[in-house]
C-alpha cells in the first residue's frame, strides 16, 4: 500500500522531532505542534467546539470564515454536541474493529452526520473538507484523521470522501504488514519523544513532511 511505503523510520522520526523544534524566538518552528495543546485546560470539553478549538485549527493554517465560526458555536453547537456525545473520546483508530468503524466512522455514523453539518452543503458557508478533518481531528485526534492536499497526494488518497477508508485499511486489512506499520508509528512517537501525540498524527506529519519535499523538488 503507497501510503504504508511512505513512511521511513528514521525519516519520520527526525521530521516529527523537527516539527516540535522551536526558534531562536523562543516560538515554535511549527505552529501545527500546538494544535493538540492550545488552551489545555483552560477552554476544553470534550462534547463541545469551542472558540480556542477554532483558534487551534488555525494553527494548521486553515482559517474558519467568521459565519461558519457563528454558526457553530452558537446556532448549531446543541447539534454538534449532541454528535460529539456519540462519538467515545477514548476510542483509538488503530483499535478499531470493523464493526466499530461502521458504528462510529461508516456512512450515516455520527461522525459521518458531523462531518455533514460542519461542510454546510445545503447552505455552504466555505468549510471546506481541509478545514472540516482539522475541526473533527481537535475534538477527536484518535479517531478523526487529517486531511489536506498535501497528505492527499503523498498518501494517494482519490479525494475525502474515501479518506478514512483508506486510513482504516492501512491500520487493519489484515495483513503482517499492517501490524507492523502500527508498530512502526508507535516505535516513531516513541522515539521522537511525543508520546501525547496520536498514530494518526504521527502519520499525518510523516506524510505532510514527505509531501512538502516532494513538492519542493518538482
Amino acid at each position: 500500500m503507497q501510503l504504508r511505503s511512505k513512511v521511513d523510520f528514521s525519516t519520520a522520526v527526525e521530521d516529527v522531532r523537527d516539527y516540535f523544534g522551536t526558534m531562536g524566538n523562543g516560538r515554535p518552528k511549527y505552529s501545527g505542534s500546538r494544535f493538540e495543546t492550545l488552551g489545555e485546560g483552560v477552554d476544553t470539553d470534550p462534547h463541545r467546539i469551542t472558540a480556542t478549538d477554532l483558534v487551534a485549527v488555525s494553527m494548521l493554517s486553515v482559517d474558519v470564515p467568521a459565519q461558519a465560526s457563528l454558526g457553530i458555536l452558537e446556532t448549531l453547537a446543541e447539534q454538534i454536541s449532541e454528535l460529539l456525545s456519540q462519538i467515545p473520546q477514548d476510542l483509538k483508530f488503530e483499535n478499531l474493529t470493523p464493526e466499530l468503524f461502521e458504528k462510529y466512522l461508516d456512512e450515516g455514523s455520527p461522525a459521518d452526520k458531523l462531518w455533514s453539518l460542519l461542510r454546510q452543503h445545503e447552505d455552504p458557508w466555505k468549510v471546506g473538507q481541509t478545514t472540516a478533518s482539522k475541526i473533527m481531528a481537535r475534538k477527536r485526534p484518535d479517531l478523526i484523521p487529517v486531511y489536506d492536499s498535501v497528505v492527499k497526494a503523498v498518501a494517494g488518497i482519490e479525494g475525502s470522501g474515501e479518506q478514512w477508508i483508506v486510513w482504516y485499511s492501512a491500520f487493519h486489512d489484515g495483513s503482517s504488514e499492517a501490524a507492523e506499520f502500527v508498530g512502526k508509528l508507535r516505535a516513531i512517537r516513541a522515539e521522537a519523544g511525543q508520546p501525547h501525540l496520536s498514530l494518526l498524527r504521527i502519520l499525518d506529519i510523516a506524510l505532510w513532511k514527505q509531501g512538502k519535499r516532494e513538492i519542493r523538488h518538482l
